[in-house]
């Protein structure tokens, strides 16, 4: 562990028994016994600090946002290709159960042609320390800070470019307070993803398809429970709706099994 205070690094490391602590980042990168670092600076740093462990030899994991700029975000993905090296967003929420059932779900057909995607995640930041959330100089607003939850599932699911991005939301001091973002893709395919910091929304995610749905419940960036309903012709007409939490078993009856691509008990 590393912290621009030698002590303060060192402290943390007794606490919690990690054997080496550093006074800065780039220290640990060139001087840690390890294979991998992972940055979870703040959001300025994050270029800076990611390219120190790539030019270090050590493979790289980049808390979220992967960095505040696009030409930042190449210059890492360029950098680690030339030296063998990976680099990855620390973006966890794809790695819940809950989320990795829902994709698997879509990409096995079990709910005909998506055509719709809605995430959001607004929450009050007045309910904690406001600070560095607001401040522009510390690459603070709700697209840096969330964002990244609503949008990632639109990405997840249709895993393409988007043919054309419509943007809006309020800006105070150069922070972005608020934004809904619409995606459109191909075939008639759309994104809707909102974001904020002013309000506590429900923070849902809707998938939905030709032939069913999926809602994957609150908290959607470290979901633990998903509703997934097939859906029969004529509106309203469902063939399977289920709730599973994955946090503990659950029995699941299933109608038509080869509707259902996988449903873990």
């Amino acid at each position: 562990v590393s912290s621009r205070s030698a002590g303060k690094a060192a402290a943390f490391a007794a606490l919690h028994g990690i054997p080496q602590s550093f006074g800065s980042f780039r220290e640990m990168a060139n001087d840690g016994d390890f294979d991998i670092m992972y940055v979870g600076t703040l959001h300025q740093f994050h270029r800076e600090h990611a390219q120190a462990a790539l030019e270090a030899g050590k493979h790289v994991l980049v808390e979220k946002p992967f960095t505040t700029t696009l030409d930042d975000a190449l210059a890492l993905t360029e950098l680690a290709e030339k030296k063998g090296l990976f680099i990855t967003e620390g973006l966890w929420t794809r790695y819940f159960p809950a989320v990795e059932h829902a994709l698997h779900m879509v990409r096995g057909g079990s709910l005909g042609e998506v055509k719709q995607v809605e995430a959001d995640f607004c929450f009050n930041a007045a309910d904690g320390d406001a600070g560095v959330l607001l401040d522009k100089e510390l690459a603070g607003g709700a697209n840096f800070y969330v964002s990244i939850y609503s949008l990632g599932y639109t990405t997840a699911v249709f895993g393409t470019e988007p043919e054309k991005i419509l943007a809006t939301g309020h800006v105070m001091e150069g922070v972005d307070l608020n934004n809904v973002v619409v995606l459109q893709y191909a075939e008639a395919k759309t994104g809707i993803a909102i974001s904020g910091m002013q309000v506590e929304s429900a923070e849902e995610v809707r998938i939905s398809g030709t032939r069913g749905r999926i809602t994957i419940h609150t908290p959607s960036h470290c979901a633990t429970s998903a509703t997934f309903c097939l859906k029969l012709e004529g509106r309203g007409n469902v063939e399977y709706e289920h709730k599973k939490n994955y946090s503990k078993a659950s029995n699941v009856r299933v109608t038509n099994p080869q509707r259902v691509v996988s449903v873990p008990s």
